[in-house]
Formats: C-alpha cells, sequence, structure tokens
C-alpha cells in the first residue's frame, strides 16, 4: 500500500467538509485520494475505493442542484 500524503488528505478533508459531506465520507474519501498510485490501472483502487468515491461524487453533484 501506498503511503498516505498528508498535504493531499488535509486538503480534501477540507474541502468535503466545506462541501457538507458526512464524516465517514469525507475520512474515506480522503484517504483514498491520498493513496493514489498514479502509475497503476484505477490509481490502484479497488472496487470498495471506486464506490466510495462514486458516492462522493454524487453527494457533491446532488448538493450544487440544491
Amino acid at each position: 500500500m501506498t503511503e498516505l500524503n498528508q498535504n493531499l488528505y488535509k486538503a480534501s478533508c477540507e474541502a468535503l467538509k466545506e462541501a457538507g459531506l458526512p464524516e465517514h465520507l469525507v475520512d474515506a474519501a480522503s484517504r483514498i485520494v491520498a493513496t493514489d498510485e498514479a502509475g497503476k490501472p484505477d490509481l490502484g483502487r479497488n472496487e470498495i475505493d471506486t464506490e466510495i468515491c462514486k458516492q462522493v461524487v454524487e453527494r457533491i453533484n446532488s448538493n450544487e442542484r440544491d
């Protein structure tokens, strides 16, 4: 597993909190993006990681429509 990029994790947390996402999604998604592996297919994400990121995008899009 790739080492957690602390700066990216913190920036992601701040942005997702500002978007009004629940804490469990903020932490999970931030950990995922902070450990992405650029050279691997799907950034090294598994199916669960991909589903969490999909949920985050859906919630953000939903918040923007409201």
